[in-house]
């Protein structure tokens, strides 16, 4: 399962191998802390998938890895059956001419889904204002 550090700047989602290929990404996803607008954990997240898999996997009602692209914005999922999930929205910032070709610190996605046996522990972890604080998770 795939790892989320917590850094006082910055939200790190190491995804194994098997996960990278299932979402098709070559990289982990780093989130701006500061954009994560809030966290809600859900037994349901099905419901919160919002657009079209783009690039991605996904098996309905059992496996949804990759990004999910909508009028709302980019998503990033990995949901798997039977387990609890985190929601995290971010802000979304529009691209201005000089970000276009340009690969930033910070991927550009306006949500996250992500399942996890350890949600509450995440979000706690989220809403820690101590900037000294770095916390590392699995997802398992």
């Amino acid at each position: 399962m795939a790892r989320v550090e917590v850094h006082p700047d910055r939200v790190v989602i190491r995804l194994t191998r098997a996960e990278k290929i299932t979402a098709m990404r070559r990289r982990d996803i780093t989130l701006d802390r500061s954009a994560i607008t809030s966290a809600v954990i859900t037994e349901d997240p099905w419901i919160w998938l919002r657009g079209i898999r783009s690039p991605g996997t996904h098996v309905p009602g059992t496996l949804a890895a990759g990004t999910w692209r909508s009028f709302a914005g980019d998503d990033f999922v990995l949901v798997k059956k039977g387990r609890d999930a985190i929601v995290i929205d971010l802000e979304s910032h529009a691209a201005s001419a000089e970000d276009r070709g340009w690969v930033g610190e910070y991927d550009g996605f306006s949500r996250v889904i992500l399942s996890t046996t350890h949600a509450a522990d995440l979000v706690r972890a989220l809403r820690l204002a101590d900037e000294a604080t770095e916390i590392t998770l699995d997802t398992e």
